[in-house]
């Protein structure tokens, strides 16, 4: 299944499923440091498309940051395909896993918390990327590139 080019042996029993826990509380970490430094940028009075551009420019460049977050500035989508009881899962599992092996993880504690929230603000089936949304909603608008505002005005 996928790109045999990019399929990885990570180990004897066990390594996939780590891994797999680890991707993913890598994302979501992404998604609430992204919504976070965008809506206080933003609030700070930076233009968003400005900021973003910086960042890009900058070593706190990423692939969420360049690709992933653009469902949601251009076109105000949560992702609804991955729903948030899934994301909050897989989220306790990654807590639970360190705890298991004896790792303290507060920052991974405190994304599992800020996508528990969401969860318990949208819904369960709302989509993985709805935390976001709890950022915009402190900020008092919706996080927006002006170039994907002005052609939906049109």
């Amino acid at each position: 299944m996928g790109d045999p080019d990019r399929i990885l042996h990570v180990g004897g029993y066990g390594a996939g499923y780590a891994v797999k826990l680890m991707i993913n509380q890598l994302w979501f970490s992404h998604l609430v440091a992204t919504a976070e430094v965008l809506s206080v940028g933003v609030k700070a009075g930076v233009d968003l498309g400005v900021l973003r551009d910086a960042l890009i420019a900058s070593p706190a460049n990423s692939n969420f940051l360049e690709n992933d977050v653009l469902s949601i500035l251009r076109d105000g989508d949560y992702d609804e395909g991955f729903a948030l009881m899934l994301a909050c899962k897989d989220l306790g599992l990654s807590v639970d896993l360190a705890r298991a092996v004896g790792m303290p993880v507060e920052l991974s504690g405190l994304v599992d918390q800020i996508f528990r929230r969401a969860k318990a603000t949208y819904g369960d089936r709302a989509g993985e990327m709805q935390p976001f949304q709890l950022y915009e909603d402190l900020l008092g608008s919706r996080l927006r590139l002006a170039a994907a505002a002005a052609e939906a005005a049109a």
